[in-house]
């Protein structure tokens, strides 16, 4: 009998789980605490100049965008993703 990937699924993702709950250590501190909440929230918030993308003045509206890129001779760059608007409905 040939058994086919689908078959095989249940078995790999029980094997990826276990393996990958027993990879992480046990905190000896306790955790998350309102103590040390404030240090580790200042930790992974973006830095200064990490996210200078988000210096950028993005126009949202793209018929004026497109009006505004007219008058200053510049180039338009339009993102998008999955077919959809650029701002829009996720």
């Amino acid at each position: 009998m040939r058994e086919t990937k689908w078959e095989r699924l249940p078995a790999l993702l029980l094997a990826v789980g276990t393996l990958s709950t027993s990879q992480i250590p046990a905190r000896a501190d306790g955790g998350l605490t309102a103590r040390n909440f404030q240090q580790l929230y200042q930790q992974i918030r973006p830095q200064p100049g990490e996210s200078r993308w988000l210096d950028v003045p993005w126009q949202i509206d793209l018929h004026a965008a497109r009006q505004k890129a007219a008058a200053e001779g510049k180039p338009l760059f339009v993102m998008s993703g999955g077919g959809a608007t650029a701002i829009g409905p996720c």
